[in-house]
This record gives C-alpha cells, structure tokens and sequence, in this order.
C-alpha cells in the first residue's frame, strides 16, 4: 500500500513507468485534427496546412466551450431518447 503524504498517496516507480509508457504510446497516435492538418500541407502544401490550424484550434475551442457549459449533461440525463 503507498504511503500518504500531504498531497496524496504515493505512486510505486513501476506505476509511473507504466503510465508514461501509456502516456507516450497515446501521444504518438494523432488525432483527427492533427491528420486534417498534416493531410492538408502534404497535398496542397505548407501554406495551407498552416491555414488550417487556426480553423482547428477553434474548432477545439468551441468543442470545450460547450462542453464546459454542461451540452454534454443533456444527452447523459435523456436516458429515453437513447434506449428506444
């Protein structure tokens, strides 16, 4: 059992290697933002790859938003609408 400290439990060496193991194997994969974006300057080139990210990022930005405001409550409490 790990030992409590004034911030919490202590996490075993073992435990962190296995979460940066993940961490750093969840970082390589990109995501669909990081494809659009790499897919973009690959095929019409850097310029508008570079023009895609602010699109991104904003997309990102209003994603969070919403979901800060509590969108994603409304879909969780409405048990009927998604078990027919």
């Amino acid at each position: 059992m790990p030992e409590e400290n004034s911030q919490g439990p202590d996490m075993s060496f073992e435990l962190w290697l296995a979460f940066v193991a993940a961490r750093n194997g969840l970082l390589a994969i990109p995501d669909p933002s990081a494809l659009l974006v790499i897919t973009n300057a690959l095929g019409r080139g850097k310029s508008s790859g570079c023009a895609t990210v602010p699109g991104v990022t904003l997309s990102d930005l209003t994603v969070m938003t919403t979901s800060l405001l509590g969108a994603g409550a409304a879909p969780a409490a409405s048990t009927t609408a998604f078990t027919g």
